[in-house]
């Protein structure tokens, strides 16, 4: 089931000490790629299916990606979003939301720490920012007031948030701000587990 139909609208945004977070847009598209390809060999890891970007991977390429992230947007079935510098000129990383029921979701092996599995979450959200924050800890800002955000702002009941297995410093983060590790799933396409903490 979409957010849409779940009744999930997108919420605007929000303005944060030093960054901003608003809907990713194809306009974003010279910032994206700049950003992508500055994080390329994390995002490689980040990404399950297939690796991504590749070397050669072109702005061409990545505004088809966010034209598609942008239709998906405006239908409801998945929201994006920027992490973006105060005056929106650079993109510093994304976050993504979808459903539990999301169809990625449709086989997966699901290995559950507290009772908990995809079909009983509204939302999980993966993120990502430059690896050239993390000496600063902006990684761990983000996702703390993206947390903040997600349960005060939206209309969604409990969401997680997702990493894989592969991704010490994501996970080391995520683990700083108390988030209890919920679950682990696995699809056959992928090539790590995903760990889902839930705040």
């Amino acid at each position: 089931m979409t957010f849409r139909a779940r009744g999930i609208e997108p919420q605007d945004g929000f303005h944060a000490d030093g960054f901003v977070v608003r809907r990713l847009l194809p306009s974003d598209v010279e910032a994206d790629h700049r950003a992508v390809m500055a994080s390329r060999e994390f995002l490689y890891h980040w990404e399950q299916e297939p690796p991504w970007p590749a070397e050669d991977f072109t702005v061409a390429e990545d505004l088809v990606d966010l034209e598609r992230m942008a239709t998906r947007h405006d239908d409801g079935v998945r929201y994006t979003f920027a992490v973006m510098t105060p005056d929106e000129a650079e993109v510093l990383g994304c976050v993504y939301l979808l459903p539990g029921d999301d169809p990625i979701y449709g086989a997966v092996s699901v290995t559950s720490h507290d009772g908990t599995t995809l079909g009983d979450v509204d939302a999980t959200v993966s993120f990502w920012v430059g690896v050239a924050t993390w000496p600063d800890g902006f990684e761990r800002t983000v996702l703390e007031a993206v947390v903040r955000w997600l349960r005060d702002d939206w209309s969604l009941g409990p969401f997680v948030v997702v990493t894989n297995e592969a991704l010490d410093h994501q996970i080391a983060t995520i683990e700083s701000l108390g988030l209890r590790r919920a679950f682990d799933f696995r699809r056959d396409r992928d090539l790590s587990t995903s760990q889902a903490y839930a705040p």
